[in-house]
């Protein structure tokens, strides 16, 4: 990541009374590995270490000058939307009802989907052309079937980057 402006120096000149850390450029890496595939490996670093015998030594040195505090290791979970509920003021979106593996390369984008989506359907409400229930569930309704089938296409897309994929376990 490389900032144009600083993220402190943005917040100070944009919204004074924003204090945001000093945060230079960065890279971010992730690997995926087998289940289990950090077993015995006590570090984000050594886990991801031992499965590159072999690669570029620029690759290595990447991981091998990761900030320990900020790598870690995570199971892939995803949810799988089931069976809809009664609407009700109160509703999910994003991961909380759709949580996808990184392997599809959709959840920030059916999270951003599900929030204009929600936008578009409370406007109805606002405007009286519907009640909140039926906004809600107009959205719900909507969000189960591309947000399942968001979780769907990231699990189909598992077994191109890793070897022997388990599915993930439901969250």
């Amino acid at each position: 990541m490389r900032f144009r402006t600083p993220p402190k120096q943005a917040a100070e000149e944009l919204a004074p009374e924003v204090t945001l850390p000093d945060i230079r450029d960065y890279v971010r890496w992730a690997m995926l590995l087998p289940p289990n595939g950090s077993l015995g490996a006590p570090t984000a670093q050594e886990a991801a270490l031992s499965r590159m015998e072999g690669w570029h030594p620029h690759l290595r040195a990447l991981i091998e000058q990761a900030d320990p505090d900020n790598s870690t290791l995570l199971s892939i979970r995803v949810v799988e939307p089931r069976e809809r509920w009664a609407p009700g003021p109160v509703t999910l979106l994003g991961d909380a009802i759709h949580a996808t593996s990184p392997t599809g390369g959709n959840g920030a984008n059916t999270a951003l989907r599900d929030a204009d989506l929600l936008r578009r359907c409370l406007i109805e409400t606002v405007e009286r052309r519907q009640d909140l229930l039926g906004a809600v569930g107009d959205y719900e309704r909507q969000m189960f079937e591309y947000g399942g089938e968001a979780v769907r296409h990231s699990l189909a897309a598992l077994p191109a980057f890793v070897t022997n994929p388990e599915r993930p376990q439901p969250a």
